[in-house]
């Protein structure tokens, strides 16, 4: 049974979910930015119940919050889908809404032209993180999930990034593009919150996930520092991104693979503690804790 509801998902459910991504992304691109902005966010609360995800979401919201009276997990999760919408009206103007963006902490980038990597999350427009590299006039390469509806896949990743930098698939292809930006001195942003099937497990939000290690790695094999990347939205289309500092690598002892760990436990805390100030803004949907 399992394997004919696939096959009718991938026959009719992605080709129209594809259709109407397409769809949306040229009436949104029609629009001015605020207003496809809060056109997504209206439409995402309108059509929510369609979506299956929003369970996998409810309960993630309750096993990391579980004290949390019900009526204020559910306003997480309202402000969570309205967020997601909002991405999706904001997607076609990506590359033109800078006066909606204020960037803090810009000198805590390298002032060199050497490597670095940039660790950001899936909170409030994720696709902005690469936005500091236009104004330090550096590309950002970025490793992104291919879209479940391969026809909306194929349209959108046709068309040029708005923000400069290769986009490039993780996987395998990924983590060699990766290598080789930085030994060629170049940028690269991961969303160091995404779950893997491998990884170690470590704590994340307080309950044990599958962590990606590649930050770790090639910052330990290729000696750049980490600069952790929070993004913020203020209100409707307004965007607050935070540059930290970057991480303390000399702090972190024993072998390689303790010290790789260490370094994911603090990223991830970091990252626990952006979603905790926001937790509207992150995105529950995803099977983030199966291990």
């Amino acid at each position: 049974m399992k394997k004919i509801n696939r096959i009718i998902e991938k026959i009719i459910f992605e080709p129209l979910q594809g259709i109407f991504a397409i769809f949306l992304y040229y009436l949104f691109a029609s629009l001015k930015p605020e207003t496809a902005s809060w056109l997504g966010g209206q439409l995402a609360l309108k059509i929510s119940f369609l979506l299956p995800q929003n369970k996998r979401a409810k309960d993630n919201i309750k096993l990391i919050f579980p004290h949390l009276p019900e009526i204020k997990r559910n306003k997480i999760l309202r402000e969570t889908i309205e967020n997601l919408g909002r991405n999706a009206g904001e997607y076609p103007h990506l590359g033109r809404i800078q006066e909606f963006i204020k960037v803090r902490g810009l000198n805590n980038l390298p002032k060199n032209e050497k490597p670095f990597i940039l660790v950001a999350a899936h909170l409030a427009n994720w696709e902005l993180t690469p936005y500091p590299g236009t104004l330090v006039n550096r590309p950002v390469m970025r490793v992104y999930r291919k879209l479940n509806a391969p026809l909306a896949e194929w349209i959108l990743r046709k068309k040029k990034s708005p923000l400069p930098g290769e986009v490039v698939p993780k996987g395998n292809k990924g983590a060699i593009k990766m290598l080789s930006v930085l030994r060629s001195n170049g940028i690269v942003l991961l969303l160091s919150d995404q779950r893997l099937n491998t990884g170690i497990k470590i704590n994340f939000m307080g309950k044990p996930a599958n962590t990606l290690t590649s930050p770790a790695v090639m910052s330990l094999k290729l000696g750049c520092p980490i600069i952790p990347l929070q993004i913020k939205r203020n209100k409707g289309l307004s965007f607050d991104i935070i540059i930290h500092p970057a991480l303390d690598l000399a702090k972190f002892r024993g072998n390689h693979k303790t010290k790789v760990e260490n370094i994911m436990i603090d990223i991830n805390n970091l990252i626990s503690s952006w979603i905790n100030q926001n937790p509207g803004q992150w995105f529950w949907h995803h099977r983030r804790w199966k291990v």
